[in-house]
């Protein structure tokens, strides 16, 4: 069971929240040093997970689902500080709202999507199911994060991240900010919509352990 008590048990024990967010864990300050230190590694082009031709399974640029540019990140003497906050705020959401069994992550993944070309993800999951996973993925993603690094509606328009609860017709519309770190199950379908102007910088953390039981 979840490791604190609870004032409201009955909820904790019956609600299960598509997803939750977590204000201010970084300053402006700090938002502002960790978007020059990712500005300086630059970018390639993001990938989705797919079987090739020869039945190998890979990940490959899918610009019919996914039009955004990223860089993976990795714990070092630079970034310790960053995976040190992310890590406290993924333990008190998890032990607050969900109680998965997480082992943890080995990076984090910087993601633009530009206006100029309509950067997108459409609907999809991070859970990755069935025999279609990656010979590097050992565990299973469970727990997905999303943090805003700039401004909706200053620095970019469009861009609305949604969540399907039921159906994509009547998907949620989660209110981002910068800095906020959005958390959600990683089998819940959720999208990026497409950039329309400027461009949308944020920071992406999946969080794996053993199969669900």
């Amino acid at each position: 069971m979840y490791k604190r008590l609870s004032n409201q048990p009955d909820e904790r024990q019956k609600v299960f929240f598509p997803w939750c967010y977590w204000d201010n864990a970084f300053t402006t300050e700090e938002l502002d040093k960790l978007c020059e230190y990712l500005a300086k590694s630059g970018v390639e082009r993001g990938t989705t997970v797919g079987s090739a031709e020869n039945g190998t399974v890979g990940q490959e640029p899918n610009e019919d689902v996914r039009v955004s540019n990223v860089m993976f990140h990795h714990l070092n003497d630079e970034t310790a500080w960053i995976f040190e906050k992310i890590n406290f705020v993924i333990n008190e959401i998890n032990e607050r709202f969900y109680n998965f069994n997480l082992n943890g992550y080995d990076s984090f993944q910087y993601t633009t999507y530009d206006g100029e070309e309509q950067g997108r993800y459409d609907y999809h999951q991070d859970t990755i199911m069935g025999r279609n996973v990656p010979s590097d993925m050992t565990e299973i993603r469970k727990l997905s994060m999303t943090m805003m690094l700039n401004e909706p509606g200053v620095d970019f328009e469009g861009g609305e991240f949604q969540i399907n609860t039921g159906q994509e017709i009547k998907a949620e519309t989660v209110p981002v900010v910068r800095g906020r770190m959005v958390f959600f199950p990683s089998f819940m379908i959720h999208r990026v919509a497409p950039v329309t102007k400027g461009q949308r910088k944020s920071l992406v953390v999946w969080v794996t352990g053993p199969k669900f039981i």
